[in-house]
């Protein structure tokens, strides 16, 4: 008697692989990226069905770059690509760590997903780029418009020493001048720097209205607060204005003296979207108390969005090229509001806003005015 084999087949497997720090100063990043990717296929699944109708297995491929750098990054992108085969590559918080997979994403084909690395400029290092994040243009030109309209004449800028720092400080200064606001000093801190006293000592002998700050999220942009009121610039007078420091995440890291601080974002984590509730309502049923949302929580969600919606277009197989024309253009519904991916830059279009932190009834909690698109 002949046997029939079973002509069901599997679904194909569509790996790729994460680049984030689970250890090391800036540790959030790669749980943050990792528990928005698991609510978000715990919601969509982890298959896609194809342009044929196929099954598309979605598997992730988890690396910590342990806040190790550039080179770092591209040894764990190396491995991913030759050892895991992986055809997709994302993540990467830090701008230093995307630049440096730009040469290896185009010589192997591979799109890369970038779900925070802000540099302006980091996507024209390879046409396998994509961004979900923002660009640092978006916020620090925003807050330096800001500014410059209500009643601040003269500002100290602090940033770390790293591209986006830079860029953060130069965008700043130009469109804070252009409102006409004055720079009265500015410094560059190494990235990993916790000690500020002087800094902070020369900015207050400077005597400006602000300071404006851009430091990573985590243990230097904490120290920097606690230095800045320790050094007596909050007391007087001096105000304090911010970026992606002051999320949600990272408020309960601070004492009382952030009460006031205005911070630029492009993401509101207390937003009433239908979205953002899902995203949210998700991340704390399996997550609990450390399912708290941020910048790195909407961007791995929408990357994942955008994802899955490439892969519907172009299936499992395609070149990497092809699923970088499937992404260019969409319009997404997400967390943070409507986003665009521009067809020409590869980058993102969305709203930013301009936020002030308060004490609630039970705990500080950051509110928005000002929308602003880029």
């Amino acid at each position: 008697m002949a046997c029939s084999a079973d002509t069901a087949s599997a679904a194909e497997t569509f790996k790729i692989g994460l680049i984030a720090s689970y250890t090391g100063a800036f540790a959030t990043w790669g749980t943050q990226f990792q528990n928005a990717i698991e609510a978000f296929q715990a919601i969509s699944g982890k298959t896609v069905k194809g342009p044929k109708g196929e099954d598309i297995a979605v598997e992730l491929v988890y690396r910590d770059a342990a806040s190790g750098g550039a080179d770092k990054a591209k040894q764990l992108a190396e491995e991913l690509i030759l050892r895991e085969r992986v055809k997709m590559l994302s993540g990467f918080e830090l701008s230093p760590h995307a630049m440096a997979v730009g040469d290896i994403a185009t010589q192997s084909k591979t799109p890369v997903v970038i779900m925070n690395a802000a540099t302006a400029s980091i996507v024209r290092g390879s046409p396998y780029y994509v961004r979900t994040s923002v660009t640092i243009p978006q916020w620090s030109a925003s807050m330096g418009k800001w500014a410059a309209e209500n009643g601040i004449k003269s500002v100290y800028t602090i940033v770390s020493d790293y591209a986006p720092g830079i860029d953060a400080e130069n965008y700043f200064q130009k469109a804070f001048k252009a409102g006409g606001g004055e720079i009265v000093g500015s410094a560059r801190t190494p990235q990993q720097e916790t000690n500020f006293a002087v800094y902070m000592e020369r900015a207050l002998q400077a005597k400006p209205d602000a300071v404006y700050m851009f430091q990573p999220g985590g243990s230097p942009s904490i120290s920097f607060v606690k230095a800045y009121v320790e050094r007596g610039l909050k007391q007087a007078g001096i105000k304090l204005l911010g970026n992606g420091e002051f999320a949600e995440l990272y408020l309960p890291h601070f004492s009382d003296d952030v009460i006031g601080v205005v911070s630029v974002n492009h993401y509101t984590e207390t937003n009433t979207l239908p979205e953002n509730v899902i995203m949210r309502d998700q991340l704390r049923k399996m997550f609990g108390d450390k399912g708290v949302t941020d910048v790195a929580s909407v961007a791995a969600w929408d990357g994942m969005s955008l994802i899955y919606s490439a892969l519907k277009e172009a299936g499992a197989s395609a070149e990497g090229l092809k699923y970088i024309d499937a992404m260019k253009g969409k319009t997404l519904r997400s967390p943070r509001g409507e986003i665009m991916i521009d067809p020409q830059e590869r980058d993102i279009v969305q709203n930013i806003y301009i936020r002030r932190i308060e004490r609630s009834a039970v705990s500080c909690r950051t509110s928005t005015s000002l929308p602003i698109r880029w």
